[in-house]
């Protein structure tokens, strides 16, 4: 018996190396992808009362009290949803629109999700009116900041809105990725009257990509935000110039990944039905290299766990928002998207 038992253990051994190789190979090619997500978080305030910007709405004697233990709900769902949207391992950068300051994810990255990762922050205050601005998180064992700026954008009528977050940095491959975080002007007074805000933001951004793309052939671009716009929207598709992957792919154009999942009718926020405002483009060279960083429509979703949507009454799900005209203390309002590089 204990013959047969130990010819066993020698025949499965060629399986268990196997195995072990195969686990190996494949943990390694979990690691040498770099991930990079972008959360409209949907209003993360503070409790404090800031005079200087209209931000009243969100302190304790707000209309929907924002208090301190809600405050606390919300960095924790944050933390669970980047923590999931590559685990077991934590993305690369974070990109926001709707953050108050630079304390607040001074907080959001020391919380008990986050902390291990050690997280840096590039962030700039905006002239918007509620207080709100763009931000990213990076981890800087992957992704060394060379430089970063705030892009201001003027808009008609001497309106204000977020900046551009701008941020030039070097991965660990040596390969330099230029990366832009935006929250285009919204639609709150119509898509037709609104229209020529973001036109004006799509108008900088092009501008800053032409400067770019004039002093270094071939690089590598990639676009993260909440445009406010559908990918076939003027200013996305004419203003910004960002294609469908479906077409020709050349070095220098930009392609949006989620152009497929806007083909089916998902989207990333629901009114009325689902819009996908939220999007991620890149320069063509990384969709068309065989070596080196690149990507792939496949390499990019919207992350749409259970939790993070809502059945309705007529049980269609939307986002698990914060709150509207109550408290609802779910996510946000929108939800994440995110794109995988191989740098291989």
């Amino acid at each position: 018996m204990k013959i047969r038992n130990l010819l066993f253990v020698i025949a499965l051994l060629p399986w268990l190396a196997a195995s072990a190789q195969t686990a190996k190979n494949s943990k390694k090619a979990v690691k040498q992808a770099f991930v990079a997500m972008f959360y409209n978080v949907e209003n993360l305030y503070d409790t404090i009362n800031d005079p200087k910007t209209n931000d009243d709405e969100f302190t304790p004697a707000g209309k929907v009290p924002w208090t301190k233990e809600r405050f606390d709900t919300k960095i924790s769902h944050l933390g669970q949803v980047i923590s999931d949207i590559n685990s077991p391992l934590m993305p690369d950068l974070v990109g926001f629109a709707e953050v108050e300051n630079q304390q607040v994810l001074e907080i959001l990255t020391a919380s008990v999700s986050l902390a291990k990762t050690k997280y840096s922050i590039v962030h700039y205050d905006s002239p918007d009116e509620r207080g709100i601005d763009v931000a990213l998180l990076y981890n800087p064992a992957s992704f060394k900041v060379i430089s970063s700026e705030p892009m201001h954008v003027t808009l008609p009528a001497n309106d204000l809105t977020r900046d551009i977050l701008y941020v030039k940095g070097k991965l660990n491959s040596g390969e330099i990725l230029h990366v832009f975080i935006n929250h285009w002007p919204s639609r709150r007074e119509g898509s037709e009257l609104s229209e020529p805000k973001r036109m004006a933001a799509a108008g900088v951004l092009r501008a800053k990509l032409d400067a770019i793309q004039k002093l270094e052939k071939s690089a590598n671009i990639l676009i993260l935000g909440d445009f406010n716009d559908e990918p076939t929207d003027d200013c996305i598709a004419k203003g910004l110039k960002a294609l469908s992957p479906d077409m020709a792919i050349t070095n220098n154009n930009l392609y949006g990944l989620l152009y497929p999942e806007f083909k089916k009718g998902e989207g990333s926020l629901y009114y009325k039905d689902w819009d996908l405002f939220d999007q991620v483009i890149v320069s063509g060279n990384m969709l068309s290299r065989k070596k080196g960083l690149r990507t792939s429509v496949t390499d990019a979703g919207i992350f749409k766990a259970e939790y993070l949507l809502y059945k309705n009454k007529t049980g269609e799900s939307t986002p698990n928002r914060t709150m509207g005209a109550k408290y609802f203390g779910g996510y946000s309002d929108h939800l994440p998207v995110f794109v995988k590089f191989n740098m291989n």
